[in-house]
């Protein structure tokens, strides 16, 4: 982490003042988010808003703003990756400034009723989500932190992308010309372990199917929870370990995907099958989401629901619903056989 001299004592003082950063002119107009390794600004050039992520030249213990430069220089601008605009240091900080993006999935999360999505949304997110590994696993890059936290949606018309956020924990797998990285025999555990893979809890290095295994929890705790990450249990790193041990049997397997359908038990056996130095199958992943969502009415053609509800929809910067956004907004819901909560079809 980042001893003195602290980036929101340098910076927040220039706060709705305009600065130079080498040919650029910025604003800084607030502070957006901060973190152990880095903070987040909002600066404005020339009418356009963006995110300035920003971390000390001198004192900083883990450098990470290397890796956001590293991957949004190939990656950004892809769908789903924001777009690079700028870069750079001064005599006393390091700085990104990329694509303004919206709130992440988790503050979303939190002004949902019962802060839980709609089935619809989630299905969406799970598919995109894992699409966002499969582009930076075929650039040779591991995320190692697979967590609603670190997606976001896109602004106003844009708002239908979700996008990979923050590869301050990224790591190659493969050289540029396609070599794998051997295996260390041991590796450190990275990542927020409610949702890191076994792996990583059991000091292992880590591969593109460990970063699935760890896409795959979040997609549950956004279905229904995870038994070992929910308010009635502590979290503790070593529990969490041994839940993911006994997940791998049959009893631990059956706890882990109770009330959902057959189809996520199987994806999380292929997930596991794949060998270490292969790419998951992530289009046979998808293909399994979509049937499992037509064998249980749910409609992925409607709208995200930060779409659709009007608190989200101004946090996302969209604007009053229409006559059409509204009907579909207020179709009826109805119950399946095992009482999940479905919007109609259209």
């Amino acid at each position: 982490m980042c001893t003195q001299p602290n980036t929101n004592d340098l910076l927040l003082p220039l706060k709705g003042r305009k600065f130079k950063l080498g040919s650029h002119e910025y604003k800084l107009c607030d502070a957006i988010a901060t973190g152990p390794f880095s903070s987040v600004f909002l600066v404005e050039e020339n009418g356009v808003a963006y995110a300035m992520k920003v971390e000390s030249q001198d004192g900083c213990l883990r450098p990470v703003l290397k890796l956001d430069h590293a991957v949004l220089s190939k990656l950004g601008g892809q769908r789903g990756f924001p777009a690079l605009w700028d870069s750079g240091r001064t005599s006393t900080f390091k700085y990104v400034i990329m694509q303004l993006v919206g709130p992440d999935l988790s503050m979303l999360l939190e002004f949902m009723p019962n802060n839980r999505f709609t089935l619809s949304t989630i299905y969406k997110i799970a598919i995109q989500t894992l699409e966002r590994l499969q582009t930076l696993h075929n650039s040779g890059w591991l995320n190692r932190d697979v967590k609603a936290q670190n997606f976001a949606v896109g602004l106003g018309q844009d708002s239908s992308t979700v996008y990979m956020l923050d590869f301050g924990l990224t790591r190659r797998f493969q050289e540029t010309d396609g070599r794998p990285h051997l295996l260390r025999s041991w590796g450190p555990s990275v990542g927020t372990f409610p949702y890191a893979p076994l792996s990583s809890l059991a000091f292992s290095d880590q591969t593109p199917a460990d970063d699935v295994e760890g896409w795959l929890y979040m997609v549950i705790h956004l279905l229904k929870g995870l038994p070992w990450h929910n308010s009635k249990v502590q979290l503790n790193l070593a529990k969490t370990r041994e839940w993911k041990m006994y997940c791998r049997k049959e009893g631990g397997k059956q706890k882990l995907f109770d009330g959902l359908p057959d189809g996520w038990a199987d994806i999380y056996e292929l997930i596991l099958k794949t060998p270490c130095f292969e790419l998951p199958a992530y289009a046979k992943i998808s293909n399994m989401i979509i049937n499992i969502a037509k064998q249980e009415s749910i409609d992925l053609s409607i709208p995200f629901d930060w779409q659709t509800n009007a608190v989200l929809r101004s946090l996302v910067r969209l604007g009053p619903l229409s006559c059409e956004e509204l009907s579909i907004v207020r179709t009826p819901v109805m119950m399946n056989r095992s009482n999940r909560i479905l919007l109609s079809p259209m």
